[in-house]
């Protein structure tokens, strides 16, 4: 329970710089990307990363096949939800531009990082 407050409040902390850096970088360097898609995608990614914590941890967490079987569905569920998102983007803006997809995968890159980094300290503490 504490690890996934930690991890939550570690998580938010990394979607306010996000955030900041971002909007300063849309403004600093022109970038043509409206905020409130930047703002969606942030919003997107840091609850697409905390549902699948705690799949995964609750996974971790138990002993046997059962626990491996949510791990898995953790991981399955983060792509799908991924998935769903960019699909759901499609239809709303439809030419998806080269900086909504650059800025999609570097935060995909760096919630996935910033996931797998404290899945291995649970693991390592189990």
């Amino acid at each position: 329970m504490i690890e996934s407050l930690r991890f939550t409040w570690r998580l938010l902390a990394l979607a306010s710089i996000l955030l900041l850096a971002g909007l300063l970088s849309l403004h600093v360097f022109h970038i043509p990307l409206s905020p409130g898609l930047f703002l969606a995608t942030l919003i997107t990614v840091t609850m697409i990363t905390l549902i699948s914590y705690l799949l995964m941890s609750a996974g971790i967490e138990r002993s046997g096949e059962g626990g491996v079987t949510i791990l898995l569905a953790g991981v399955g569920v983060k792509f799908l939800l991924y998935l769903a998102f960019i699909l759901v983007a499609r239809l709303v803006v439809k030419n998806l531009s080269k900086p909504f997809i650059l800025t999609f995968f570097a935060l995909y890159l760096v919630f996935t990082f910033f996931l797998a980094i404290h899945l291995f300290k649970l693991l390592r503490n189990k």
